[in-house]
């Protein structure tokens, strides 16, 4: 019976600044080549004498026999310290966790808030060199500091569709709508009969849910993976209860008929 407590040790093998805040770490474990997980899955990270945080995995899942990928964002002393490590580090992981985005059978639209891209990065490159579907990235912040993964930007806007949305551009290197990621949703075209998945602060899915529905967009095709403060991973320490379900072991990713069905959005 697999130990879920168990932590393994996880070396460090590149490291990749997102912004001033965020870096993402490729990480490899001993067994890599067994190693397995779903996009939206994530990864419980600690360090001796730190403790450990929940990070959702940001890579593509078919390379995962090679490593697995986690972008930190610096907001307090564990993910601080995380973020100062460099090449050949070691961390402690445990996971994956969670029950990870539904296949992608048809269409598919993003919809990122904030650092909310980054568990959606893992459905864009699992999905990206399909010939069958048509994506739409939609990427709502504060500004260019807050944007994850610019690298791919250009290749997103190549073989799909990327939209982005800046409460206050600091620069006119992206080019990007003055507002909301709502006011993406309100102005532009959307894929017909397409998923949404969705991923972002809380304050935002009530705001972008409504507007989808008022676009057309079935509640039944909206998925939305959420963040909360957990420290177990596997539904015992409560602490990321949602109606009665656990973000930890049910989701994070939850549909939003569930999530309306207990007030959640």
């Amino acid at each position: 019976m697999k130990n879920f407590y168990e932590v393994i040790p996880a070396k460090v093998i590149k490291v990749v600044k997102e912004n001033p805040t965020t870096n993402t770490l490729f990480l490899k474990v001993k067994d890599q080549n067994k190693f397995q997980f779903l996009a939206g899955q994530f990864m419980m990270i600690g360090l001796p004498g730190f403790g450990e945080c929940a990070i959702s995995i940001s890579s593509d899942s078919q390379m995962s026999d090679k490593y697995f990928s986690l972008s930190v964002r610096a907001v307090g002393e564990l993910t601080e310290t995380l973020n100062a490590l460099k090449t050949n580090a070691v961390v402690y992981v445990r996971g994956p966790f969670g029950n990870g985005f539904p296949e992608v059978t048809k269409n598919l639209i993003l919809i990122g808030g904030g650092c909310g891209y980054i568990p959606l990065r893992a459905v864009y490159e699992e999905n990206k060199n399909r010939k069958d579907i048509k994506m739409q990235v939609f990427i709502g912040c504060r500004d260019e500091n807050s944007l994850v993964f610019t690298q791919d930007y250009k290749s997103i806007s190549q073989k799909h569709e990327l939209h982005i949305a800046m409460e206050k551009a600091l620069t006119n290197k992206y080019v990007a709508q003055k507002g909301f990621v709502t006011d993406l949703i309100k102005s532009k075209e959307l894929l017909p009969d397409a998923l949404v998945f969705l991923c972002g602060p809380q304050i935002m899915y009530g705001f972008v849910v409504k507007e989808l529905e008022k676009r057309g967009v079935a509640l039944s095709n909206i998925y939305l993976s959420l963040e909360k403060r957990m420290h177990c991973g596997v539904g015992v320490c409560q602490h990321c209860a949602i109606g009665s379900k656990y973000v930890c072991k049910d989701g994070p990713v939850f549909s939003a008929e569930y999530l309306k069905s207990v007030n959640y959005i």
